[in-house]
């Protein structure tokens, strides 16, 4: 179980790590409203162009991946105030403090999370 003082030092860690996404996609949206802007009028050769579609898709790329960041970190503020924070969804166990410090956003033990990448990775190979 989790002390008052471990979980707001995870608190603090999931709240500043929020802040820092929410600026970097305010600072995105402005590239790609740039972006769009420019391909309105970009007259680039096709490999100017393909570049061009690449960046645009590599940025969304990366909005998609810390839009999902941002919902995880919400779900896990949540459990924290609900009380709910540090325990392991598959066997009920307490994560250690030390998993946490590393990945605040850890829904499984260290133990679970490793059977779970072993099984993932029967999947792969009998596909």
């Amino acid at each position: 179980m989790l002390t008052a003082e471990q979980l707001n030092y995870i608190r603090d860690l999931l709240n500043k790590e929020l802040a820092e996404i929410e600026e970097r996609n305010r600072e995105k949206v402005g590239e790609m409203e740039s972006m769009r802007n420019d391909s309105e009028t970009f007259h680039g050769d096709e490999a100017d162009q393909a570049n061009f579609m690449e960046e645009r898709n590599r940025q969304l790329r990366m909005r998609d991946r810390d839009r999902k960041l941002i919902n995880k970190i919400r779900e896990t503020l949540h459990k924290i105030d609900i009380g709910e924070y540090g325990i392991c969804e598959s066997c009920g166990c307490d994560i250690d403090f030390e998993r946490l410090k590393l990945r605040p956003v850890a829904s499984l033990c260290i133990e679970c999370k490793k059977e779970a990448e072993e099984r993932e990775e029967r999947e792969r190979f009998s596909r």
